[in-house]
C-alpha cells in the first residue's frame, strides 16, 4: 500500500507541476498536529503576490496537499511565507514545494480594479447622531446634515437616500469591496472622539418604497488633543464589519459621521480622506 500511494503521488505531482508554478521550497520541517504562521523558505525569486494569495503545499510522492492563504505581501528576496494559522494533519519536511495554482490566474484574468475617493469635512454640530454629506453641495464634502438617529443595520430609510447621501452606486460587474484606508484628523481635545461608517443600502429603481442599510465598515477615531496627527487606518474584506464584501448591483455606497466622545464641540474641525478600493469581472 505504502508503494501504491508512493507512486500515485508521483502521479499526483506531475499533475499539479503540469496546472501550476511552483514558487519556492521550505528550508525548515512542519511537524503534523503544529499549528502554524510562518514557513520559511529560500530566498524567494517568484512575482509578487499580494496578501490573500492562496499558496498549495506538498510534500514529495505523497497525496497530501494543503492550501494556505498569505497574510502578508509576499515579494522577492523574502525568506519568509507569512499566512494564516494552519495545523497539518501530515509532516511537512524541508524542501517541499509550494505552488501557485495557475488555473487562479485564469479566473483573474478578466479582474479589473477601481478606486472611489472620499473627502469628509466636520463642524458647527453637537449632538451625537449620524450626519450624511450635504445633498445640496456634495462636491465640497460637507457632513452636516443631520439623520436623526445613530444609524444601525437594518433600519429602513428612504429610497432617495441613494441619490442624496451615496457616494457611490455600484456597477453591475460582481463589484467587491476589497480594502478601505482612512486618514483623519481633527482640532479636538482629548474625549472628542468620532466615528465613521460605510453603509450599503439598495436602491430600488422606478420605486419609492425604502430599503434597510447595511453596516459595511466603521471606525472610531480617538481624538489626540493634537490638530497635527494623523489617523492611519487600512481595512482589508476580511476584517469589515460584513463577512461577504461582495455588493449587488443598484447599491448605493453611504458614509456618516457621528460624534461619539463623551465631549462634543461645536468648533471643532474634523477632517478624513478616504479611498475605497473595489475590484470587478469586465470580459
Amino acid at each position: 500500500m505504502a508503494n501504491i500511494d508512493q507512486y500515485s503521488g508521483m502521479l499526483q505531482e506531475i499533475y499539479i507541476e503540469r496546472g501550476q508554478l511552483c514558487l519556492a521550497q521550505s528550508t525548515g520541517a512542519i511537524s503534523s498536529g503544529s499549528a502554524t504562521s510562518r514557513i520559511l523558505i529560500s530566498s524567494y525569486v517568484g512575482p509578487f503576490l499580494p496578501r490573500g494569495s492562496s499558496l498549495l503545499i506538498k510534500p514529495r510522492y505523497t497525496t497530501n496537499v494543503l492550501s494556505v492563504k498569505l497574510s502578508d505581501n509576499l515579494t522577492p528576496g523574502d525568506t519568509t511565507i507569512d499566512c494564516d494559522s494552519f495545523t497539518p494533519s501530515f509532516d511537512i519536511p524541508a524542501k517541499t514545494s509550494l505552488f501557485f495554482n495557475n488555473i487562479n490566474a485564469v479566473s483573474f484574468e478578466n479582474k479589473r480594479f477601481f478606486v472611489e475617493h472620499i473627502h469628509m469635512f466636520e463642524t458647527g454640530q453637537t449632538h451625537g447622531n449620524d450626519q450624511l454629506i450635504n445633498s445640496q453641495e456634495p462636491g465640497g464634502g460637507k457632513y452636516n446634515h443631520n439623520s436623526g438617529a445613530v444609524l444601525s443595520s437594518g433600519s429602513n430609510y428612504s429610497n432617495n437616500w441613494g441619490t442624496k447621501f451615496s457616494v457611490l452606486n455600484v456597477p453591475s460587474f460582481k463589484c467587491k469591496l476589497e480594502r478601505i484606508i482612512y486618514s483623519c484628523s481633527s482640532t479636538g481635545d482629548t474625549n472628542e472622539d468620532w466615528t465613521i461608517s460605510l453603509w450599503k443600502k439598495p436602491i430600488n429603481p422606478n420605486s419609492s418604497t425604502a430599503t434597510a442599510i447595511t453596516l459595511i465598515n466603521a471606525e472610531e477615531i480617538i481624538s489626540q488633543n493634537n490638530a497635527s496627527y494623523v489617523h492611519y487606518i487600512e481595512r482589508f474584506s476580511d476584517e469589515m464589519d460584513i463577512a461577504d464584501t461582495y455588493l449587488d448591483a443598484q447599491t448605493a455606497i453611504i458614509p456618516s459621521f457621528r460624534k461619539s466622545g463623551a465631549k462634543q464641540t461645536s468648533s471643532t474641525k474634523h477632517f478624513a480622506d478616504i479611498t475605497l478600493i473595489f475590484s470587478y469581472y469586465d470580459a
